[in-house]
This record gives C-alpha cells, sequence and structure tokens, in this order.
C-alpha cells in the first residue's frame, strides 16, 4: 500500500527570491527523494504560489516524519534552509 504525503516546503524567510520556483532546488529535492527506498513518486502540484511538493511513498519503508528529516538537511547549498510541513498524508491502494 502507498501513501500520498503533501508538504509545504518554506524557504521564502531564509532565501525570499526564490519562493520554492529555484529549478537548482527543485532538481535537488526530486533527485534526493527519489534516492531513498520506499518513495516511487515525486512531483510539484498547485499553482504559483500555492505549489505543494506530493510525495508517494511506502510508510513501511519510509515515513512521512523521515521524508521531513530529509528535507530539513536540504538544499544542501543551503543546508537546514527548507522549513518543512506535512499537510496531507493519505493512504491509497496501488
Amino acid at each position: 500500500m502507498n501513501s500520498r504525503s503533501v508538504f509545504d516546503i518554506d524557504c521564502t524567510p531564509i532565501i525570499p527570491e526564490c519562493g520554492f520556483k529555484c529549478p537548482k532546488c527543485i532538481q535537488e529535492i526530486e533527485s534526493t527523494l527519489t534516492d531513498i527506498q520506499g518513495v516511487s513518486k515525486v512531483y510539484i502540484e498547485g499553482k504559483e504560489q500555492e505549489q505543494k511538493l506530493v510525495v508517494e511513498h511506502d510508510p513501511v519503508v519510509v515515513t512521512a516524519e523521515q521524508l521531513i528529516n530529509v528535507f530539513k538537511t536540504l538544499p544542501s547549498f543551503y543546508e537546514r534552509f527548507f522549513i518543512p510541513t506535512l499537510i496531507e498524508n493519505k493512504e491509497k491502494q496501488d
């Protein structure tokens, strides 16, 4: 069974010019998360100012809380500058 976790990744207090639109940040997030065992899909949904990061994962292998800890170490070039918030966590059948 997979889980769909939706996160708000706030970086604007620290990197105001970014607003979670920086291709470098997004690429690093996607490549880091897809390398984690149990993560099947990573994508961004929503409109410009309200974009959210969605991670589809197996909660038995990697939990939403563990993913939050990964976000806290990103981006590597401004380590620990993302402020992640879990918005929604829903399990779904595959």
